[in-house]
Formats: structure tokens, sequence, C-alpha cells
């Protein structure tokens, strides 16, 4: 229950955070204009497909091509914290990947849910 109301959080705000980071990033008139996906720092849904719950963070952002934003960050259940970040997809404006890491003292954070909106 705990995880879910999570990952909800991560989701709304990261929905929230990516309207706005599309509106007001500098290379949001660029990415209309065509130019490669990696320029334009989004996740395609094969990238989202590629990311399994475990993996670590800089494992991730590898993957995905960039470290979105941090958006939300509580206290994990018996110890460490678990931190959401939000991340543009490329097939839309108003969608966004919501990912949660949970990181544990003295542990390199890791994947510990996801979820996207393909709008």
């Amino acid at each position: 229950m705990f995880t879910r109301r999570i990952a909800a959080t991560v989701l709304t705000t990261a929905l929230t955070s990516t309207a706005f980071l599309a509106a007001t990033a500098p290379g949001a008139e660029a990415a209309d204009r065509g130019v490669d996906r990696a320029a334009k720092a989004c996740v395609s849904k094969p990238e989202y497909k590629k990311v399994k719950k475990g993996m670590p963070i800089k494992k991730v952002h590898k993957i995905f091509g960039t470290s979105g934003k941090q958006t939300v960050s509580y206290p994990a259940p018996g110890g460490g914290k678990i931190v959401g970040r939000a991340y543009k997809v490329c097939t839309s404006k108003k969608g966004a990947v919501g990912v949660s890491y949970v990181i544990k003292p003295g542990k390199e954070p890791v994947l510990g849910a996801k979820t996207a909106v393909w709008k």
C-alpha cells in the first residue's frame, strides 16, 4: 500500500513537472522541429521497457539518456529514503515517466517502481 501511494504521487508529480518542463525548456522548440530524441532528453517506449525493478540508477539513466528531474523524496520504511524522478516522454508533451528509486544507507540507489503515461 505504501509503495502504491508513493508510485501514484511520483506519477502525479512527474506529469505536473514534465508539463512545466516542456513549456519552459530551452530545447522545447527544437523538439518540435524534429531534432533527434537524444537532444530532447526524453524516454522512448523501448527504453522504458528495458529498465527493471532493482536496476541501479546509473544504468537507468544510461538507458534513458537523461537523469530526469527529482520531484519527491520520502523516508523509506526500515531506513533510507525513496526518491521520485520525472522524465519527459518522446511521444508527446503531455505524457510522462515517473520512477521511484530506493536509497538505502551505504548502497547504490535502485529502481523500486516505474509508471508511465504515453499521451
